[in-house]
């Protein structure tokens, strides 16, 4: 993929107070877009539990996730993207562990870490381009996605007087929303973004290990993204190998709450135990039958609790000789 010089303003009325000239300079890159081939866990009720894995996956390096999780953006290109879909609230478990024999040329070692955001990026077909580029995945190093990655290292590392995104690598916020655009995007309007939302992660130390995170998440798309935890990588000599992944989503229902009303038929306190409360169907029935529910105390008076399900029902003492 090519990109060119581009030269943006951000006007005053698209973002707001901020108003100055961003110079963007891209080269070319090899790296891949933000995709989700092969790495949907798929879509569920809510209702029913589930469960899918996917285990021959990669994601370059070890460091992918750290490097996003430590205040300045990471790039999107050293996790993997996944994603899933609720139709209601469920409760979510994410399993991600190292897994050597993800592809014929993976390795072992991954120290795994994930987050999971509320929103997709991009998925084909792509809206019309906005630009005169054509229209593509979302990626960290198109004209849009600089744009944004210049403004939010203004509002959160280097303040107003920065006016490129040096210190940025990509657009990946591990701890916190973040935005990504592709080629088709009009720098500056960030509504044309995909928006990533911020809501849960786990993540191991261990190399070679496994995380597992148990989240209650309301319905609604969701992308994962998995990647090492071992920022010592990113200087490493295996900091461009694949290193596989497993993962295993399972969803179940959250507990279902059910409140039985009752019936209370009481009596005043001190009656003798002589009395024994009776039923029948009807007043003039021929045959009472003895309640046989144990008598219980409300607020000092007593009386027995009985299912409002229960057929109409008339109630009497009788008295026990």
């Amino acid at each position: 993929m090519k990109t060119k010089n581009v030269a943006k303003t951000i006007s005053k009325a698209a973002r707001g107070s901020l108003a100055l000239a961003i110079v963007l300079t891209a080269g070319t890159t090899t790296n891949a877009h933000v995709s989700y081939t092969g790495r949907d866990f798929g879509s569920y009720s809510g209702l029913t539990n589930g469960t899918f894995s996917i285990t021959n996956q990669t994601c370059t390096g070890n460091y992918g996730w750290a490097d996003a999780a430590d205040g300045i953006l990471g790039d999107s290109h050293k996790g993997r993207a996944f994603r899933f879909h609720l139709d209601r609230q469920a409760l979510v478990s994410l399993t991600v562990t190292a897994n050597p024999a993800a592809t014929g040329t993976s390795i072992g070692g991954l120290t795994p870490a994930y987050s999971i955001y509320s929103g997709l990026a991009a998925i084909a077909p792509f809206a019309a381009s906005q630009t005169g580029l054509a229209t593509s995945a979302d990626h960290d190093f198109c004209s849009a996605s600089l744009v944004w990655r210049a403004w939010w290292e203004q509002q959160n590392i280097s303040g107003q007087g920065d006016t490129n995104n040096l210190q940025t690598t990509g657009c990946w916020n591990a701890l916190g929303d973040w935005k990504i655009g592709g080629d088709g995007d009009l720098p500056g309007d960030f509504s044309q973004l995909s928006s990533l939302t911020y809501k849960v992660s786990a993540a191991s130390t261990v190399s070679g290990g496994s995380v597992t995170g148990g989240f209650a998440l309301p319905a609604g798309d969701y992308t994962v993204f998995i990647g090492g935890n071992d920022i010592s990588n990113k200087t490493n000599n295996t900091a461009a190998s694949p290193y596989g992944i497993a993962a295993a989503l399972s969803v179940t229902p959250p507990p279902a709450l059910s409140i039985a009303q009752k019936v209370f038929v009481s009596w005043p306190s001190g009656t003798t135990t002589n009395w024994v409360l009776q039923s029948a169907p009807s007043l003039n029935a021929a045959n009472w039958a003895n309640v046989t529910n144990a008598p219980v105390t409300v607020d000092g008076t007593p009386g027995v609790l009985l299912d409002n399900q229960a057929s109409q029902q008339f109630f009497r003492f009788s008295y026990a000789q």
